[in-house]
């Protein structure tokens, strides 16, 4: 049940009207039933996991609070941390750890003793991950941490916490929620506000537009090109890497647009997860804009200790955790050696950035700013849309096909089977480009979408639904973030 569909949109509808007939004291129950069935609908044994997820670190959390003694404290805290990890690493990873040892194996006989015949993977077992894993276990490991560090008390209504793990506008894609910003708002009195409804379903036409207008549009060229590279000369494939970069970010920000506003109307903020990354001036700046509420769970709970365990090493901590964080933070995408790939050019380039900080910001004061943030921005999405053909690609060579066919091939002309499908790509880039900038430049000036004018406001909504119902691709399947 993915949001852009016509039974989620029935399904929210029957879960709205029916919360704000019920009520206060037992809207978190409706909400519960209606995150169960939603998590459900697909592969209804999934909720098994998560269930088993949501009693450890339920029953954990409340053993670590009263644990008189810090050594008891200690062995409910790691053996919640453990079983949660070893959910996470089996669900995700266990078919590519067994894989990469048969296939070490395989290679070591026929290196070493010339014997052809293949072992086969008996162990493979075809785990397929239980959708939002990810998402359930990182915010249960971030409670118990907040826990364990006294910054938090533990839930004692395992409704409430079922809630906060579930609650369907996230549970697939985000935002990582944190229990101390969520869990209060489940015992607030939400009345029916007229306000919040309508920026929820200003939120949700937002998120419509990027994810129907844009990404899916941008989606038809990008996959017919770099699915095909080797046919497809480097002025497309360069092409098709930049629309890949707005497309994963329509994407993605359009789910969580979505999501917000969907959240919004049952009465519930939930954490921005984008502030206008592609017009970040560094790496630096964009992972602090992108996917806000994991880079932050992260820096959080990984980066910020691993560079505190090893401070004695001076700024060779700060590089040490750059790197481990973003490799883990790689591999968490899939059990693939191109996202370690994608990881690893993270941590490299954040490791650059941070060593030559000090000559930047000398260069920056004596080019004009409007030039040091085009070659800022330029370089920005230039190194993210390099790293991103790891990402997309399904192995290593065909990653390597692609960038060895951008910088060695002379082929010249770019793909248009359609020129429509063009002329869609460059409209919706240079659109979301517009209100982006708008944004991030001149927000105080002209406005559209939260004009006091009601005509210009609504007008503008008006045109974003006409272009939706016009340009919209309705078969465009699930988010990307989806699959992670």
């Amino acid at each position: 049940m993915i949001f852009t569909s016509i039974v989620f949109a029935l399904f929210f509808l029957i879960v709205a009207i029916l919360y704000y007939s019920l009520p206060c004291k037992h809207r978190w129950i409706l909400l519960l039933v209606s995150s169960i069935f939603f998590y459900m609908y697909s592969i209804p044994a999934y909720i098994l996991v998560a269930s088993f997820i949501i009693l450890i670190t339920f029953y954990a959390a409340i053993k670590i609070e009263k644990a008189k003694v810090s050594e008891k404290a200690m062995q409910f805290y790691i053996a919640a941390i453990t079983a949660n990890v070893g959910i996470l690493v089996f669900c995700k990873y266990s078919n590519f750890f067994s894989s990469s040892v048969f296939d070490s194996i395989n290679f070591a006989r026929q290196k070493l003793f010339h014997n052809t015949e293949i072992w086969n993977n008996t162990l493979l077992i075809k785990v397929v991950a239980p959708l939002g894993i990810s998402y359930i276990t990182f915010q249960a490991i971030g409670y118990l941490i907040e826990i364990k560090r006294g910054n938090h008390y533990a839930e004692k209504n395992l409704g409430h916490f079922s809630t906060f793990l579930l609650f369907f506008p996230k549970i697939i894609a985000g935002p990582v929620e944190r229990a101390h910003h969520f869990l209060p708002q489940l015992q607030q009195i939400k009345k029916f506000d007229f306000d919040k409804i309508i920026i929820g379903l200003q939120q949700i036409l937002w998120g419509l537009f990027k994810k129907l207008v844009i990404a899916d549009r941008l989606s038809i060229y990008v996959s017919a090109v770099l699915g095909n590279a080797e046919n497809h000369s480097a002025i497309s494939l360069i092409a098709a890497v930049i629309f890949y970069v707005f497309q994963m970010y329509a994407d993605f920000s359009g789910y969580t647009d979505m999501a917000l506003g969907f959240a919004k109307i049952l009465g519930f903020d939930l954490m921005q997860n984008f502030n206008r990354p592609l017009l970040s001036k560094s790496v630096t700046e964009f992972w602090r804009k992108w996917h806000i509420s994991l880079s932050t769970w992260f820096a959080d709970y990984f980066y910020t200790p691993l560079a505190i365990a090893k401070r004695d090493w001076g700024n060779w901590s700060i590089v040490y955790a750059f790197f481990t964080t973003f490799i883990v933070l790689g591999f968490w995408h899939g059990a693939n050696w191109t996202f370690l790939i994608f990881g690893t050019l993270q941590g490299l380039i954040l490791t650059i950035e941070f060593f030559t900080r000090k000559i930047r910001k000398n260069i920056r004061k004596k080019v004009p700013m409007f030039l040091n943030n085009m070659a800022g921005i330029t370089f920005t999405i230039g190194y993210f849309a390099l790293s991103l053909i790891f990402f997309r690609a399904n192995s290593v060579s065909d990653a390597l096909i692609i960038i060895k066919k951008i910088f060695t091939s002379r082929e010249s002309g770019i793909y248009i089977e359609n020129p429509s499908i063009m002329l869609f790509c460059i409209f919706g880039i240079l659109f979301l480009s517009i209100v982006e900038c708008k944004k991030e430049y001149f927000n105080h000036l002209f406005t559209f979408s939260n004009n006091k004018y009601w005509l210009i406001r609504n007008g503008y909504y008006c045109l974003l639904l006409m272009i939706i119902l016009i340009a919209g691709v309705f078969d465009g399947g699930e988010f990307i973030y989806f699959q992670f």
